[in-house]
């Protein structure tokens, strides 16, 4: 398997200025694993099932289209637990003013309340591991399962920091590459100087037992929102804009779509240890990708996503931040 996504398949209740939708497919899960499949794809001959699963649990509420949706874009659903009697986790919520932040109004936890994700044997030792937002207790839980994963990539948000900061400092000493945005660097590291507390991050320095008990992930993904993203690494630092565009219709998934996106460019690296130009590469694939996540509802923006639009975009961009 050369990509593991473990994360949430959900559905969403959503508000913007756009409007609204009901029993939306969300998840980071379903959005990680579309935006890889999309980029994935190109390296299918004849566009078979891709080397790229899903582990979560879903309840018996979860609609077969769904599922045929997900087998469709090329996913391999071996690691989905239907659980009989229970509903899949849901969340509402609504995007107000520049949409930075969603602002939840409901979150339904449902099978994922006591869930502990169990990977398929035959996927133990993936290339690529991508630990979704989750509690840093069952991210540790896939890590002792695939402990022969290649490349590690972990996402978290503020409540972990908040409330479960030691466990979470453990599992950011055990990843390679981590993706937070601006603010949860700041809570990190206690440190209003984004660069400055990202490198403490990196170093051990301000995780639960300093440098002494080890250093954080070797990269580093700050995501910016409309601003775009800085990356930390051992050869230097990436910083790029977002993609410019007046269509903010719903940025639920945008964070998952550029981490899917970004996970499946760095698979093609043959030693898994991406050079600076590599690492650049994927992050302006990345980027495209989630310009187009947040112009639709949903999965709309991916799922009914045309390669030559997606390559005009990318053209634009690249000439944008001089790379044509």
């Amino acid at each position: 398997m050369d990509v593991v996504i473990v994360g949430s398949l959900a559905y969403d209740d959503l508000e913007s200025e756009a409007g609204s939708i009901t029993d939306s497919l969300g998840g980071s899960g379903t959005f990680a694993g579309l935006a890889a499949a999309f980029h994935a794809s190109r390296r299918s001959d004849q566009g078979g099932t891709l080397p790229i699963g899903l582990v979560c649990a879903i309840g018996d509420d979860f609609k077969m289209e769904d599922l045929d949706l997900l087998k469709r874009a090329g996913l391999d659903l071996t690691g989905i637990e239907q659980i009989d009697g229970g509903r899949t986790f849901r969340w509402r919520g609504r995007y107000e003013g520049n949409m930075s932040e969603a602002i939840t109004i409901e979150t339904q936890q449902n099978v994922l309340e006591d869930y502990e994700p169990r990977v398929p044997a035959s996927w133990w030792t993936p290339r690529i591991l991508f630990l979704a937002n989750n509690h840093p207790s069952i991210q540790a839980h896939v890590l002792d399962q695939c402990e022969g994963a290649q490349f590690i990539a972990l996402d978290s948000m503020n409540l972990w920091i908040n409330i479960a900061f030691e466990a979470l400092s453990d599992v950011l000493r055990r990843v390679d590459l981590a993706i937070l945005n601006d603010m949860e660097i700041r809570m990190i590291a206690k440190d209003e100087n984004l660069i400055r507390a990202a490198q403490a991050i990196r170093s051990g320095a301000c995780l639960h037992g300093g440098e002494a008990a080890g250093a954080g992930p070797k990269i580093l993904v700050i995501k910016k929102g409309e601003h775009g993203s800085v990356t930390l690494t051992e050869q230097g630092v990436i910083a790029l804009p977002a993609f410019p565009t007046s269509t903010v219709i719903d940025p639920t998934g945008c964070g998952d779509s550029f981490a899917g996106t970004l996970l499946t460019h760095l698979s093609e690296s043959e030693s898994l240890n991406p050079t600076l130009d590599e690492l650049h590469n994927a992050l302006v694939h990345a980027t495209v990708t989630s310009s187009f996540t947040l112009s639709a509802f949903g999965t709309d923006g991916l799922v009914g996503l045309e390669r030559g639009d997606y390559h005009a975009r990318l053209d634009s961009y690249r000439r944008m931040v001089g790379l044509i």
